[in-house]
């Protein structure tokens, strides 16, 4: 039988369909070039923001395009991108040299926009944007008409400022949600695909997951339907009961940690602790839901002494507490997410496109209304358009 990824590879065109759906979204919204702004772009380097990126020329084109160093520090990404959009791409291997980029590229616009009496609008991923802007251009952020975020984890951060600037966002979009949805079930894939190499099955395992959020469910929804036997932990008392009558076993604090095979963290925070990593039975694999590195403990992990069994797999050695036994905690990805894996695949990119049209929209929603520094959500009616072209794009297949 040959194998479904070979297919694809070989498919024709009329079996590969995709649709035109973020230029159709351009166009249904009518978009013309942004001539009293200018745009950067902090993302994922990924093909479907490509696509994103391409759907917007010659409208709002970005001053900088900067990878998140996790999911695009590689040389293959910046190889890619640099072909194609030159050097404006900057693809930074490490968390300092991400920051420093990011604030170069930041006063760069600045001082175009001084020249020309332009606004900066900035599309981000995480909050870093935000964080970066109060530090260190407190003075600067008249230029600033707003940001763009796409994830819980961005809004969090922003809601810890006094914030100076508006911040636009779908991260609790019911598109989002949809999305989350989908992510679950991609880290699971890939924390399977991890066990098969390591000559392993999941079913029958026990898997415990901290955070019952969109993805937390997700991820164990999709544990489920591979005959895993998740736990969900979450401090939220409804988030408790809305998963044990979806079926789950569900508990506001740990327990049993001693059987699980697989530990999960997709709280936002830090859940993953000292405490709970002592608990953990030798080879439990240890990952993160989230869409940064803070939901393991790993400078705790790093006390231990370590070796790659799997490109994507670290093993701590931990002595008992008798003295002589060991017991080994695998980590996945160094304590980045799971899904971010190279190789491991995503979301399909037809629901990503759903989240990306959202981005656009709030963009075009800076350069034509005023916002006042704050916090300020997607509207229905803006997720009720998107969702229609996207249907009306679907049903065109």
């Amino acid at each position: 039988m040959t194998p479904l990824n070979n297919m694809a590879l070989g498919a024709s065109a009329d079996y590969v369909r995709r649709a035109n759906y973020l230029p159709a979204l351009v166009e249904r919204l009518d978009l013309c070039q942004a001539e009293t702004h200018r745009f950067m772009l902090v993302a994922h380097l990924f093909d479907d923001t490509m696509r994103m990126i391409d759907a917007l020329a010659g409208i709002m084109d970005f001053d900088a395009i900067i990878g998140i160093p996790y999911s695009s520090g590689s040389d293959a990404t910046r190889t890619k991108w640099q072909s194609r959009y030159g050097s404006i791409v900057h693809c930074p291997k490490t968390e300092d040299d991400f920051k420093e980029a990011l604030a170069a590229a930041i006063q760069k616009s600045f001082l175009q926009c001084r020249s020309s009496g332009q606004k900066l609008v900035i599309q981000e991923v995480g909050g870093y944007v935000v964080e970066l802007l109060h530090e260190r251009f407190a003075d600067q952020l008249d230029l600033v008409d707003g940001v763009v975020e796409i994830t819980k984890q961005g809004v969090w951060r922003a809601e810890q400022l006094n914030l100076k600037v508006p911040v636009l966002h779908c991260a609790d979009s019911e598109l989002k949600r949809l999305e989350a949805k989908r992510c679950g079930e991609t880290i699971v894939r890939c924390l399977d695909g991890l066990s098969r190499d390591l000559g392993n099955s999941l079913a029958g395992r026990h898997a415990a997951v901290f955070g019952a959020g969109w993805i937390g469910s997700g991820v164990a929804h999709a544990f489920r339907r591979l005959d895993v036997i998740p736990m969900v932990i979450d401090t939220d008392p409804l988030k408790v009961a809305e998963a044990r009558l979806s079926g789950l076993q569900a508990h506001m604090s740990p327990r049993e940690l001693d059987k699980c095979d697989l530990i999960v963290g997709a709280a936002g925070r830090l859940s993953i602790t000292e405490q709970v990593l002592r608990q953990l039975r030798s080879g439990c694999m240890v990952a993160s839901a989230s869409s940064r590195r803070i939901e393991i403990d790993v400078d705790y992990l790093e006390t231990a002494p370590s070796a790659d069994i799997h490109p994507s797999i670290r093993a701590f050695h931990f002595q008992n507490d008798n003295g002589y036994d060991e017991r080994q905690i695998c980590l996945v990805n160094d304590g980045y997410p799971a899904n971010f894996i190279p190789g491991s695949g995503s979301v399909a990119d037809e629901i990503v496109e759903l989240i990306l049209g959202e981005l656009i929209v709030l963009m075009s929603d800076i350069t034509f209304y005023p916002y006042e520094p704050g916090i300020h959500r997607i509207t229905p009616a803006s997720e009720a358009l998107c969702t229609q072209l996207w249907i009306e794009q679907r049903d065109q297949l």
